[in-house]
This record gives structure tokens, sequence and C-alpha cells, in this order.
């Protein structure tokens, strides 16, 4: 009973008895947590390497399917048939036939292919052997790869979903030419999947690519899905290993993860299994842990309570003395440690003290900073600032003479668009501190923001104005922002004022002076003088001539010419003031788009991309910029210039030759038929509808009445029993031995042999 009031009477027992009890529960709790997890980690290993040796064997697979493919490229490849539509210059539905059974056949052989196709993308012709629409992605020319692959969902002709795994292969990838021919390689998906289900058992598998999207799932309904985002998948994706094993918790369960990845697709072979199902009886297991693990700590408690009361015996004499000494009564239950208390007070009080002094300086430096905006921008009377505040100001800038020098971002609109607005804070403060630092080897310098792209630096110097080494000085500011933060800073020096309410006039004279940037180019250092004083008191004229021959050039799309008006039209804006620059760029940017835009609504253009050359021009800040970006809108009104005029004569050009087959078709069985003929028909030259005729088709204007003619034969040789001289004399070839020497030039057999072997 004793040792019960004691323990409730002294903080130090309590503390002894609990540190006890933390100590044998903590090695308890440690003891069983190990015993359990060596268990637990033994057999989730053994579990994630049979669940690995599973996957391996799909990763196999999926490599023998990849072989597969590229046994049937060369396939594909080592066949005329399709040789003959791959690389044809015409529409032949003869060879597309052909090349269609024979992609049925090596369909056939395969199981895991769900649809060859083939594209010719000279003639647009495509095949395939499921009878789908065409994909307009597949017949993109422009290619990076001479193999791709990609997953994507078809629609049937039935009205199902097709989920394929495709392989697209350029037959012959050059760098400089675009490419002829693609041949398309369907996988079925559920393949795949059916492999992954025979040995996966009750876990959840899926395949997946580099990117984290899914090739293959156990669950069809996330075919394609993006994974990237999962916190598991990304682990994955960024290990260094081809296969491995963790514990991860998705969707609130605690699951085995386990990979697979194979080198030759860049496929990873996933399995997400429940991590209760990793060892039989695991939930029983635990419950037995934790129930011989609070046994223990019990007996724990029991034997800290005996060691407090037997061992510590110089302490519990000590307390006694110092306790009868005081004279105090009986203390609480809970007895509380008056010095620990005063000291946490004293700390947090000191702790606040600290705080609001820190909060106190940010506010007065803040309030500094408004109250020299105020002053440079000449309304220092609105600003509510104290007496102290303004003697502190005052004793700050003292001195002879007070010059602004303002610091101006270069190209701050592309800076503003590329950079969050927490990084231009910092990216001002840096400039704030490079710039306060060098200058302030020389001068007293204070710093304030009045706008954003700008910062204001107050020099105070004893002498009348500033001397030659404040240029060298903002040069080492300029060069050190450059190097640091691969940026550019313009620097304008104002007129030095001799007080603080003068120094709104410095400040103006700051912003006039840098507006000779546009003149002298980004990174400059302007100040009085550096544009010569008649040329703000000239008035110079637009040049309305050399806006009428920048748009004759641009209608005529000679970008020689526009190159040449470009640089007059900068060599004219040299000998402006500021302001009559910025019109006279203004007016020539409205008078390009106003001469263009009505010709640009009626095509399909995008509008949007000339009006926005047409505002960077006048964003512009420098003569070079100026050149530049009038240049590239020049250009892009004669790219669409140029577009315009190629389609209207393609279309032309195409409906001509359509006009003279469709001649052919009709009169084939004259004799006469001829190029002239067909040229006469259509209204211009023999010379002229020949060449056009094999630029268009690819074949000459005789092959194709050759061509017309003998199909004709062979569906007459097939449906009637005229004679063969009879036939050659419908077709327009009366010529008997002749006849029988195109057919069988044409279709490796004769006529009369032809007639034997087909189908009636």
């Amino acid at each position: 009973m004793t040792f019960l009031r004691r323990l409730r009477q002294y903080r130090v027992y309590r503390r002894l008895v609990l540190s006890y009890l933390l100590l044998s529960v903590a090695t308890i709790s440690v003891l069983s947590v190990v015993l359990y997890a060596m268990f637990s980690d033994r057999a989730v290993k053994e579990a994630g390497r049979s669940s690995r040796q599973m996957l391996t064997q799909v990763g196999y697979t999926s490599d023998v399917v990849y072989e597969q493919v590229q046994r049937i490229t060369g396939q594909l490849l080592s066949d005329p048939v399709i040789l003959s539509f791959l690389y044809a210059k015409e529409d032949d539905k003869t060879v597309a036939y052909a090349a269609n059974l024979f992609l049925a056949r090596i369909q056939g052989i395969y199981p895991f292919i769900q649809n060859l196709g083939i594209y010719n993308l000279t003639t647009g012709a495509y095949i395939d052997t499921l009878g789908l629409t065409p994909d307009p992605g597949m017949a993109r020319r422009e290619e990076t790869s001479p193999v791709g692959f990609f997953p994507r969902t078809v629609a049937s002709l039935g009205g199902g979903v097709y989920r394929m795994l495709t392989f697209k292969i350029i037959p012959e990838r050059s760098f400089e030419n675009a490419p002829e021919s693609a041949i398309v390689v369907d996988l079925d998906e559920s393949y795949i999947r059916s492999t992954m289900r025979r040995i996966g058992g009750s876990s959840r598998t899926f395949v997946m690519d580099a990117s984290g999207t899914v090739l293959s799932h156990s669950d069809p309904a996330l075919f394609m899905n993006d994974l990237s985002a999962s916190g598991y998948v990304r682990r994955i994706l960024s290990a260094a290993n081809a296969e491995g094993s963790f514990r991860e918790r998705i969707d609130g369960e605690k699951q085995l993860v386990t990979y697979v990845r194979s080198p030759a697709l860049d496929w990873y072979f996933v399995s997400v299994r429940p991590y209760a199902e990793t060892i039989a009886g695991i939930d029983e297991l635990r419950d037995w842990t934790i129930f011989a693990a609070a046994l223990l700590a019990l007996a724990g408690a029991g034997g800290s309570l005996l060691l407090s009361g037997t061992i510590y015996n110089p302490i519990r004499a000590l307390l006694d003395k110092v306790h009868s000494a005081s004279g105090a009564g009986q203390p609480s239950l809970l007895r509380l440690d008056e010095y620990q208390l005063l000291s946490e007070a004293f700390s947090g009080t000191m702790e606040e003290a600290r705080t609001m002094r820190s909060s106190l300086e940010r506010t007065r430096s803040a309030l500094l900073d408004g109250y020299l905006v105020h002053l440079l921008r000449g309304n220092a009377s609105k600003f509510e600032a104290s007496a102290e505040l303004k003697r502190e100001a005052e004793k700050r800038l003292a001195g002879a003479s007070l010059t602004v020098v303002l610091l101006k971002i270069d190209g701050f609109k592309t800076f503003r668009e590329t950079t969050g607005a927490y990084d231009r804070g910092l990216f001002r403060f840096a400039v704030r501190n490079i710039a306060q630092e060098i200058l302030g080897r020389s001068y007293t310098v204070a710093a304030a923001h009045p706008e954003e792209d700008e910062t204001a630096l107050i020099l105070v110097s004893d002498a009348e104005k500033p001397d030659g080494q404040l240029l060298l000085s903002l040069g080492e500011v300029q060069d050190a922002v450059r190097r640091y933060y691969r940026l550019s800073l313009s620097a304008g020096i104002g007129d030095p004022a001799a007080s603080l309410g003068e120094i709104s006039g410095s400040y103006q004279s700051a912003r006039e002076y840098l507006t000779s940037r546009l003149f002298l180019g980004h990174g400059c250092a302007a100040a009085a003088g550096t544009m010569p004083e008649e040329r703000d008191r000239r008035q110079v004229r637009y040049p309305s001539a050399v806006e009428k021959r920048l748009l004759e050039a641009i209608r005529l799309c000679r970008r020689t010419g526009i190159r040449q008006e470009v640089a007059a039209f900068r060599s004219a804006l040299a000998g402006c003031s500021y302001g009559q620059a910025v019109r006279h760029i203004q007016l020539l940017a409205l008078a390009i788009v106003r001469e263009f835009e009505p010709m640009a609504e009626g095509w399909n253009v995008d509008e949007e991309r000339l009006y926005r050359l047409a505002d960077e021009v006048r964003d512009a800040e420098t003569l070079d910029e100026v050149e530049k970006r009038l240049t590239l809108l020049s250009f892009a009104v004669v790219d669409m210039l140029e577009d315009n005029r190629k389609n209207l004569g393609v279309t032309r050009n195409a409906r001509l030759v359509e006009e003279v087959q469709r001649f052919v078709r009709e009169h084939y069985a004259e004799h006469g038929l001829s190029l002239e003929a067909a040229a006469e028909h259509a209204g211009y030259s023999s010379g002229y509808i020949g060449k056009l005729f094999k630029s268009m088709t690819g074949t000459s204007f005789n092959d194709y009445v050759t061509h017309v003619r003998m199909e004709r034969a062979k569906e007459l040789l097939a449906e009637t029993n005229d004679p063969v001289a009879q036939i050659g004399e419908r077709v327009g070839v009366y010529n008997v031995p002749y006849f029988t020497t195109l057919f069988k030039k044409k279709y490796g057999i004769t006529p009369s042999k032809y007639r034997e072997q087909a189908p009636f």
C-alpha cells in the first residue's frame, strides 16, 4: 500500500513504472513483429517467386508471338502479290483480291492473329481480312520508326468491338522520302488474356506497356486504361530490375504485386493478388501472435511494478525527506510539475516574441517598399505611412543625388506564360538581391517593384550624378542574371533627383529612356543621350511604299522579296522615335491582317494563328524581334496562299484524268481510239494529257486502254461462246495474233486457254 501511495504521489515513480512497462511491451512487440514478419516475408517471397515463374511463362509466350509477327512480316514481304499491292502506282482490283486471299491464308495459320491488313500509301488502297474500315491514323505517312506498336479498339461490322494489339510495319523506312506502304498485324487481345487466365488462377493479372497503358487485363473493361497514375504501377515502371515482387495497399486492401518485364517488347506482365491469400491461415496466425504478445505484456507490467518498488529505495528515501521537510499536506492524485510548466510557459513566451518580432520586421519592410513604390509613382500623399516610416526612408535615402535605375525583364510576356507566379516572385527577389549586392559596393541602394516586370533601384550618391562606374556595375548585374537564370535584363538610368519629392521624375525618365530598348536590343543600358535628340522632335512619315511592296510580295508568294521589304521597314523604323515606331509597327501588322483576312475566311486554315502572329508583331520589344515576327507573319500568309493554290490545281487535274478514263471506258471498242481523240474530247493538247495521265495514274494512256480492253475481253470469253477473233473486234483489236499477244502478255495465258479454265 505504501508503494501505491508513493506511486500516486510522486511523478518520478509513475515515470519509472511507465518506462519499465514501455520497455517490456516494446521488446515483446518488436520480437513478435520480427518473428511474424520473418515468417510472412519468407512465405511472400515464395509466393512472389511462384508468380514470377508463371508470369515469365506468359512473357515467353508473348516473345514467341512477337517472333511470329516478325516471321509473318517476312512472309508478306517475300510474296510478289503483296509486294505488287504495296508498291502499285494505281489501284488494281485483281492484285488486291489475290493479296486478300494470301492474307486470309496467313491468318488461318496463326490463331493469335485477329486481323491482317496492308496499306498502299501512294494510291490510298487498303485491304484486310476482317473487312474493317481503314484507320486514318494507319495511313499517316509521317513515321519516325519502321515498327510501331499500340493498342486500339475497332468497331466490328456486327456492332461489336474488337480489342487489338496492333503492330504497324513500314517495309522500307527512309529518312528522306515518305513511306509508300504499311503492314498492320492486329493481335487478338483475348489470346493474351486467356493465356494469363490459365496460369494466373484467381489473381488479377494484366499486361501493360512502358507508359502504363493496359494491353490486356483479366477484366476486359480495363483494356487501354492508363494506369500510370497508380502508385504501384509507377513503382514498377521506375524499377531497375526486370522482375520483382512487393507489397502495396491498393483500394484500401493489402496486395502482393508481382511483375516481369519482357525485353523483346518492353511489356510488363503484372499479377496483383490479395496478401491474405499468399499464406494459408494468415489471419489466425496473426491473432495468435497478438494474443501471445498481450499475455507477455501483462507479465511485463507486473514485473515493472515489482522492479520500481524494490530497486529504487534511494529515490524513495530522498522523496520522503523532501516531502516531510516541506510540511505540505497530501498532494493530489496526479501532482503537477510546476517547474516543467514554468519552463514550458517561458519557452512558449520567448517563441511568441520571436515570431511577433519577425512579423513586425516583415510588415515594416513591406510598408517601406509600398511607400517607395508610391514615391516613384508620384502619389506618396495617398499612401498612409507613419511619420517614423517616412523618417526612416528619408534617413536611408539621404544624399546629394538620388538616381533611379530601372531593371526590366526582356521578353516578359513569354516569361510570364512559362513561369508560375511563385517562381516569378522568387526571380524578382533574386534580381533584387544580386543588384543590391553588386551596386551596394559603390552606392547606398533601396529597391522596390513598381510593376511585375520591373525592379527599381534607388541609388544614393554624394556626387551630383553617377559616374561611369555605374554602367560597369549594371553590366555585371546583367551578366550574373544571364549566367544563373538564363534571362536577359535591360536597364534604364533615370535623371538624378535632389530629394525624395523629385524621385518620381527620375523614375519616369528611366522608363522613358528604357523605351530605346526597341532600337538598342535586349540587354541594353539606356540613359540620357542614348538616342539622338532630333529623333524625338522629328516626325517620320509612315512608309506606305514599303507596305505596298510588302503586300504585293506576299500576294505573289515571293519570300525573298518579303525579306527585303521587311528589312526596308526595319530601316525606316530606325529613324523614328519610340512612339512613332510603335504606331508604324501596329499599322503594318494591321494592314497585313486587313488585306488577307477576307481571303482566309473561305479557306480551311487556322485564322487564329494569323491573329496570334499579328499580336506577336505588336508585342515585339526590339527591332530584331519586329523583323523576325513580321517575316513569320508574312510567310504564314504565303503558306496559306500556296496551299490553297496547290489544292485547287490537284483537284482540277484529278477531275481531268477521271474524264479521260471515262472517255476510254465508253469508246474502248472503237479501233481508232487514241490519245489525240481523248485530248480533243477533254479540250487539251495530247502532249499535256499524256504527261498528266502518266503522273496522276502511274501508267501511260495506251497501257490504260489495253488494260480496259483486256478486262472486257476476259468477261466476254467467260460469258459468251463467240470466236476469239470476234471478241478481239468487239474490244477494238482487229488483228487476231496481236490480240492474242496482248492477252497473253497481261494474263500469262492465251484467250482460248483462259476460256477453257474459266468457270461457267
